[in-house]
């Protein structure tokens, strides 16, 4: 039984991932800063899936001695396959009212924490000759950007910068290294996001979202499930010889991709 890591293991992607990979039989480890909320979405998963082989670890991914020691642990007791990077924020906000503050949480996170986790798995994965499977969920904020969203966009085009130049380091250790971005996805944080969207457009969460739905050539939002499944994917035999991609989960939304 492969045993898979994911970050952002509280959150709606993180868990929808998880949920996907438990009934393929997978074990999984999941990561994040609020214990509680951790192992009730634990509790939950296991009732879910009738899959018992879950785990939480409680870490902090801007932290690094935080992330060398607790991948260290896991690893002790369980070589790590696959690391799914499902943590991340990015909420909208008026480019003229940012901070660097506002800048950092984001990079902190997103960016440098996806890069601190990455290393710290793959280079275990490489000390120990195991072939291994690194995801990142990223967004198409990477080659579409948004000015409502600048900072996440900012932070969205580096990460597909590393996933391009990373996975060809990995891959000469049989390491491989893929990037999904997903549209907008239907879930508890982007309810959040979206409330805080129409706060800026002075208007209303429902008409903000009928109306992003009227833009897709599917008239839907990205489902968690549909970004389970892409994961699943890539983890499967059927993905061997695809690294460095860029996989997008966006219904043709998205100009020019």
């Amino acid at each position: 039984m492969k045993t898979i890591l994911i970050t952002g293991g509280s959150g709606s992607i993180g868990k929808g991932i998880a949920e996907v990979l438990l009934e393929k039989n997978y074990k999984v480890v999941l990561i994040g800063r609020d214990i509680e909320r951790l192992v009730n979405i634990k509790n939950e998963l296991i009732k879910t899936t009738k899959n018992q082989h879950v785990e939480t670890f409680s870490m902090d991914i801007t932290n690094e001695k935080q992330v060398v020691e607790v991948i260290a642990k896991i690893w002790e007791n369980h070589s790590i396959d696959a690391l799914i990077n499902a943590a991340g924020i990015g909420e909208p906000i008026d480019y003229f009212k940012t901070t660097d503050a506002d800048w950092m949480e984001c990079i902190q996170t997103k960016l440098l924490g996806t890069i601190k986790t990455t290393r710290e798995v793959s280079k275990l994965m490489a000390q120990h000759g195991r072939k291994g499977n690194i995801i990142i969920i990223n967004g198409t904020f990477c080659y579409d950007p948004h000015p409502d969203f600048i900072i996440n966009s900012t932070v969205n085009s580096a990460l597909s910068g590393f996933t391009k130049a990373a996975s060809k380091y990995l891959g000469n250790k049989e390491i491989r290294l893929n990037t999904i971005n997903p549209w907008i996805t239907e879930s508890e944080s982007w309810q959040n996001t979206a409330k805080n969207l129409a706060n800026l457009y002075k208007s209303n969460a429902e008409t903000l979202n009928k109306n992003f739905k009227e833009m897709n050539p599917l008239k839907q939002f990205t489902q968690v499930n549909d970004i389970g499944q892409t994961v699943a994917f890539l983890l499967s035999d059927h993905a061997q010889y695809i690294n460095g991609a860029s996989i997008n989960l966006d219904g043709g939304a998205s100009v020019g991709y």
